[in-house]
């Protein structure tokens, strides 16, 4: 067990510093076992039979098993909900196995609890390290004792050689060099200087794992437990953390419902099942084939057995025998039935076509939720946006979207502007007025009264339905017997996401919204979530980094970004629109798990298209532009104006000036044609006359395009985009009048000889049409 800093700290004032064998019982236990080792200690773990029971001893989980965990090994541990991974996990780092090596260094990464929120990021990463904090401590102890006088010659010597043992253990792992180390490890995860001494309480849950994902790697523990690591992480995240996993020198155990990371990173699975942990060496796709085949074939020869043994005397060894295997039996059909209705969402009431709507709206082209011109801030006054350019988005009745993006670009602030959780700043949401919403959250679980159970849970949510109707329906999602008349504090997390899930089944929702659903879910549970969102048949918008997930159940992806609000008819363009790495990996290139979080908008700070001057701007009034072309637009062309077919969601996000002004002030050296520095400009003078044909350099890229000036205000024109049918406000830094070459949006539209292109999102007029 790690010590608290105040026992460290009353046992710092009790012992000898003179006697090296009381400084070295300040260390954690397997420190102490490995230094008072005279070889090195076993990496493994070898214990022939372990039970394991619930904390209360009510179930035995775990059953006269082998715990087995090789030197230098990547597992995986998968079983369902509730049959001990996490106790498992618990019972390790705790030390409540008997037999289980205590000279073994075990971290247990999970989600922060509530008494490690209160520090910085950077102090909570550094105190995390139990050996090098104690070893600090003591450090600091003896150079205090050795400043003093002392007058026997003996003490100092011993003083100073016990010195030089803590400063030799601080120096072989780099102790005084962690600050730097975890620095530069958060950096990387998207803190910057101020986002490091940010507290972590006032984090999301995505930035507090990526904090508790840090503390992990900077520990470097003999053996990793992951439980559920991509737990609220954007793919980014998920990436670094493949990346980390894939070289870290001890043994790691992980637990995830992510198949791709679990499929890339895991070299042998541990499964639980029948109250035993099996163990395959394999990879987890051959694992899951193999286990396929298994069942299979053991449901056969059982049924075949039955069917041979069907009038066997119940007292005979066979009829035992019978008995066993026909329980096997129902229980392996049950939870074949029960995965396919775990998740079951019941049809939802037609809606009407609203007043003033025409008439002739087809059912699935009546708008559920349409979000217009919407801008907003957590705090106008820090003149931090997180969506600055106006953002639209028309949910139909048809719509099933899936919503991807780094933390920090605005996901579940998008969603709840939808639902009127939080309140736009400019614009406005026009709901339909008799659709039902059902709306999981990352943090639903959390909202839930602890001291409640999921019975009574269900009964104050739906006071007029039948108590038996209410237990049934718990029932499916996994929720049965004394789980539904348990405290819900007392209840694994997957327990308490299910519990939500019973509450949105039973009612009948004409727009279904989930964020990040998967956390805490078994693979088998994410099997059976996928198969009812497609069988549901209302609305449907989706968050989440499990890209298996979105694959399956979405027809569109919306990419968010700083910046970005952009919708896409097929996930890997959206990948590649929303993270700068997929193309370059695609190609073969190599891509570090260091380069994916830096060169990717998102994390620990504001990015510069979220941020406005704060004082009063003057209102920036566009001319109206010609009806857009019905052309293809690549994904970083400079336009804001996205039509999308009524058959699944219309789209239109308006540019903004003040997203602009940042990249605007960029250099402009070396760029041809720039007239800058020209005397019109320099005077405030219009240099280009209204009506005037030229070329504009669109900041995300740097390319020029062809462009009509518009307007002239305060110093800066109002451009159309011939090619894109959108306007915007540029300085006079960003035009010019000769063209070296055709402009690149001319070519890229068809593809033309840009070696770049692969491919665009489909974009249409506003008439529909392609």
């Amino acid at each position: 067990m790690v010590k608290t800093q105040d026992l460290l700290t009353q046992q710092l004032e009790r012992i000898d510093f003179t006697k090296r064998e009381e400084i070295v019982k300040l260390l954690p236990i397997y420190k102490q076992l490995q230094l008072n080792a005279r070889k090195p200690l076993p990496k493994g773990v070898n214990i022939p039979e372990y039970t394991m029971k619930t904390p209360y001893g009510d179930q035995i989980l775990l059953s006269g098993t082998e715990l087995i965990i090789e030197p230098n090994r990547r597992q995986c541990l998968v079983g369902p909900n509730s049959s001990g991974k996490t106790l498992l996990f618990n019972n390790m780092v705790n030390a409540n196995i008997e037999g289980f090596p205590a000279h073994l260094h075990v971290h247990h990464c999970r989600e922060l609890e509530l008494n490690e929120l209160g520090n910085t990021v950077i102090d909570t990463v550094i105190n995390s390290h139990p050996y090098l904090n104690t070893l600090l401590r003591i450090e600091t102890k003896l150079k205090t004792l050795l400043s003093s006088e002392i007058t026997d010659k003996k003490i100092a010597d011993a003083y100073k050689g016990n010195l030089d043992l803590i400063a030799s253990q601080i120096n072989a792992i780099g102790g005084h060099q962690a600050e730097d180390k975890a620095s530069k490890m958060l950096r990387v995860l998207g803190f910057d200087d101020i986002g490091q001494k940010k507290l972590v309480s006032s984090l999301s849950g995505g930035l507090k794992m990526r904090v508790a994902l840090c503390m992990a790697f900077f520990i470097e523990a003999d053996l990793l437990l992951l439980d559920e690591p991509t737990n609220h992480l954007d793919f980014p995240s998920v990436l670094w953390l493949e990346n980390r996993l894939r070289g870290y020198k001890g043994s790691f155990i992980l637990v995830s419902h992510d198949r791709e990371l679990l499929k890339n990173v895991c070299t042998s699975v541990a499964l639980i099942e029948d109250k035993m942990i099996k163990y395959y060496n394999s990879g987890f796709l051959e694992f899951e084939k193999k286990k396929t085949l298994e069942d299979k074939k053991k449901y056969e020869e059982i049924e075949k057995f039955l069917k041979k043994n069907e009038n066997a005397n119940p007292h005979t060894q066979i009829g035992r025998q019978r008995l066993d295997k026909k329980n096997w039996s129902d229980a392996y059909h049950a939870k074949l039935v029960a995965l396919q209705c775990k998740f079951t969402f019941p049809a939802p009431v037609a809606l009407t076509i609203p007043p003033g709507e025409d008439p002739n709206t087809k059912p699935e082209n009546i708008s559920i939720i349409n979000l217009k011109n919407v801008r907003f801030s957590y705090d106008v006054s820090t003149g931090h946006y997180i969506f600055n350019e106006p953002i639209s988005f028309n949910v139909l009745q048809s719509t099933r979207v899936g919503v991807m993006g780094p933390n920090g670009a605005g996901k579940s602030t998008f969603l709840k502007l939808l639902t009127h959780k939080l309140i736009a700043n400019e614009g406005t949401v026009t709901p339909h007025p008799d659709f039902k919403l059902a709306y999981f959250g990352q943090h639903s679980t959390a909202e839930l009264n602890m001291e409640a159970t999921p019975m009574s849970f269900m009964q104050e949510s739906f006071p007029k339905v039948n108590v038996g109707q209410l237990r049934n329906h718990l029932g499916k999602t996994g929720i049965v017997g004394n789980v539904a008349d348990t405290r819900i504090s007392d209840l694994s997390y997957s327990a308490r996401s299910c519990t939500v899930f019973a509450k949105l089944t039973l009612a009948c929702p004409h727009l279904l919204i989930m964020d990040e659903p998967t956390n805490f879910l078994d693979l088998e549970s994410v099997d059976s979530l996928i198969s009812a969102c497609n069988k549901y048949k209302g609305a449907l918008l989706l968050v989440s980094h499990n890209r298996d997930f979105l694959r399956k159940c979405a027809r569109q992806y919306l990419s968010i970004v700083p910046g970005r609000f952009e919708l896409y008819d097929d996930l890997k363009t959206a990948e590649k629109a929303t993270y700068t790495f997929i193309q370059e990996m695609e190609e073969g290139g190599k891509v570090g798990g260091k380069d994916v979080l830096l060169n990717n908008p998102g994390g620990g700070t504001v990015h510069s298209s979220q941020k406005v001057d704060v004082t009063p701007a003057k209102p920036i009034t566009n001319s109206p532009a010609p009806t857009p072309v019905a052309a293809t637009i690549p994904a970083d062309a400079p336009t804001k104006v996205v039509e999308i077919a009524p058959a699944t969601t219309t789209t239109t996000t308006v540019s903004s000036e003040s997203s602009k002004i940042v990249a605007e002030q960029k250099s402009t050296e070396n760029v041809v044609g720039s007239s800058s520095s020209s005397p019109a400009a320099q005077n405030g003078e219009s240099e280009y006359a209204v009506g005037e044909k030229c070329q504009a350099r669109y900041s995300a890229d740097g390319r020029w395009y062809n462009v009509i000036v518009r307007d002239y205000q305060s110093g800066k024109y109002q451009v159309f985009y011939v090619d894109y049918g959108n306007t915007e406000f540029l300085p006079v830094s960003s035009l010019r009048r000769a063209a070296a070459k055709p402009p690149a949006a001319a070519a890229r539209k068809t593809g033309g000889n840009n070696p770049n292109y692969k491919g665009q999102p489909r974009h249409q007029n506003n008439n529909g049409k392609h």
